[in-house]
C-alpha cells in the first residue's frame, strides 16, 4: 500500500484527486457487489432451497432460519460492534458530521456479516442502508490508508458549524424576504 501511496503523491494534485476518487468508488462498489452476492448465496442456500420442500418442512425450516439468524446477529452485534446496529444511512451521516467521515473497519466487517445473515436469512431489512454504510466505511478506510487526514479535511465543517451557531441573524434580510414573498404571491 505504501508503494501505491508514494506513486499517487508523485502525480499532480488534480490528477491525484481524480484517481483517488475513482479508487474509493471502486472499493465502495466492490463492497456493495460482494454484499449482494453474499445475500443471494445465503438466500438460495436457505429459504429458496426450503421452498422446494413440503409446506410443513418449509414453515419449520424458515422459522428456524429466522430464529437462528436473529440470535447470531444479536450475538455478533453485542459482542463485536454495537455501533453497527441500525439501517446504516443515519449512522453514516452521523459519522460524517461527528467524526468527519471516519468509519472504523470493525463497523464495516460486522455490518457486512450481520447484513448478509439478516437479509439472506429472511429478516425484513433492505440492502440499501447497509450497502451505503459499507461503501462509506470502505471509502473512509481507503482514504485513511492512502494518507488522508480526516481531521484536516473536516476542519472547515467544524469552523462553519461554529460560525453558524455564533452569528446572530441580521435584521436587514428580513424585510427583503417579506417583500420577495409578497411579490411572488402577488400581494404588492
Amino acid at each position: 500500500m505504501e508503494i501505491l501511496v508514494r506513486h499517487l503523491q508523485r502525480l499532480p494534485k488534480q490528477s491525484r484527486v481524480v484517481l483517488q476518487t475513482c479508487l474509493y468508488g471502486l472499493g465502495a462498489g466492490a463492497s456493495a457487489v460482494f454484499f449482494q452476492l453474499g445475500i443471494n448465496w445465503l438466500y438460495r442456500l436457505g429459504l429458496a432451497g426450503l421452498s422446494h420442500q413440503s409446506t410443513s418442512t418449509f414453515l419449520i425450516g424458515s422459522l428456524a432460519i429466522i430464529v437462528v439468524s436473529s440470535l447470531f446477529m444479536g450475538w455478533l452485534l453485542n459482542s463485536f460492534c454495537r455501533e453497527a446496529v441500525g439501517s446504516g444511512i443515519p449512522q453514516l451521516k452521523l459519522a460524517f458530521w461527528k467524526d468527519f467521515g471516519t468509519v472504523p473497519w470493525r463497523i464495516a466487517w460486522v455490518k457486512f456479516v450481520a447484513g448478509i445473515v439478516s437479509i439472506g436469512g429472511g429478516q425484513s431489512l433492505g440492502c440499501e442502508g447497509p450497502s451505503m454504510q459499507l461503501a462509506g466505511a470502505v471509502s473512509s478506510n481507503l482514504a485513511g490508508l492512502g494518507g488522508g487526514k480526516p481531521s484536516r479535511t473536516g476542519a472547515w465543517r467544524r469552523r462553519a458549524r461554529r460560525r453558524a451557531w455564533q452569528q446572530p441573524s441580521t435584521p436587514r434580510w428580513r424585510p427583503r424576504r417579506k417583500r420577495l414573498g409578497k411579490k411572488v404571491f402577488g400581494l404588492i
